[in-house]
């Protein structure tokens, strides 16, 4: 039934609907996840983005494990299901990790709107949630079984991660940081791509954010100009590291569909570096260089 859906779906497809899906998936992607991080990191509340990142990873790295563990094929290998090649997406299908990835987002937009008061925020993120898991059903990247599984899988561990993070009170760098051997240790057990990408950005992160925190102290405060700027800078370093590396470090010529060992210690030393950079790297830089008021 679940395939049935699928090509139901796609009986729908037309150039409009086809751009429009192609568009909103893109919110699941890790892009929109790094970018959405460091603006809150470095203009708005730094324990509020760790609380979002630590849901994150956490769910990413969840995914990882959960695909390892049932290695169900993508529908679109399957004959009657419609796929653009550059809609494809590498790895298993269950669960949809652009639907987790909605999760947390509609999880931390309903969070942030109890504490703003601002119901907007929620219906935001409601509409992700909706659309997000749909799109990847209408690109005929996962089944439906896939996306709501995701989603409320994300949910769950989004509403577990941000209770266990305000327990932590003062001390969630501590705690962050004692959690780096776990996932050390699993990566000698998974070798899966996202694992090792998630587990990069999580221990860069975890590792900048208690050296910003002990060290940097950088108050995220100061005026609207001064906020561009520091996101225009920060975020075209990211970019400097997640895509430039690509052509210094020595990637196999099949790193993206087939990735050698070789080449997971690259794409984890290469997110390593942006979460380093994201907590505590960037912050470092707008203290000393781009002087507040």
């Amino acid at each position: 039934m679940d395939l049935e859906i699928v090509k139901a779906l796609q009986l729908l497809r037309n150039p409009v609907l086809d751009w429009f899906f192609y568009i909103v998936t893109q919110i699941g992607d890790q892009y929109v996840f790094i970018a959405i991080a460091v603006i809150i990191y470095w203009t708005i509340d730094k324990k509020y983005a760790h609380m979002f990142v630590f849901a994150f990873m956490t769910s990413a790295i969840v995914n990882s494990s959960l695909k390892e563990i049932f290695k169900r094929q993508r529908p679109f290998y399957l004959e009657g299901v419609e796929s653009e090649e550059h809609w494809n997406t590498d790895g298993y299908s269950f669960p949809s990790g652009h639907a987790q990835a909605a999760g947390v987002l509609g999880y931390t937009a309903y969070d942030a709107s109890k504490k703003t008061k601002k119901n907007w925020i929620w219906y935001v993120g409601i509409a992700i949630m909706v659309l997000v898991p749909l799109s990847r059903v209408y690109l005929g990247q996962h089944y439906l079984s896939d996306v709501l599984v995701g989603v409320v899988l994300a949910f769950f561990i989004s509403h577990f991660t941000f209770k266990l993070v305000r327990n932590m009170k003062d001390k969630e760098h501590i705690y962050t940081v004692m959690l780096i051997p776990l996932f050390v240790i699993l990566l000698f057990f998974v070798k899966n791509h996202d694992l090792y990408i998630a587990a990069g950005g999580f221990i860069g992160f975890a590792s900048g954010y208690y050296i910003e925190k002990v060290y940097v102290k950088y108050d995220v405060k100061t005026t609207f100009w001064k906020q561009v700027l520091k996101l225009v800078i920060g975020l075209v370093i990211v970019l400097v590291i997640k895509e430039g590396l690509k052509f210094i470090l020595p990637y196999s010529a099949l790193e993206e569909t087939n990735p050698t060992t070789l080449d997971l210690f690259l794409d984890f030393f290469r997110y390593l570096m942006i979460g380093v950079w994201a907590a505590a790297g960037a912050p470092w830089v707008f203290k000393h260089v781009i002087k507040h008021r």
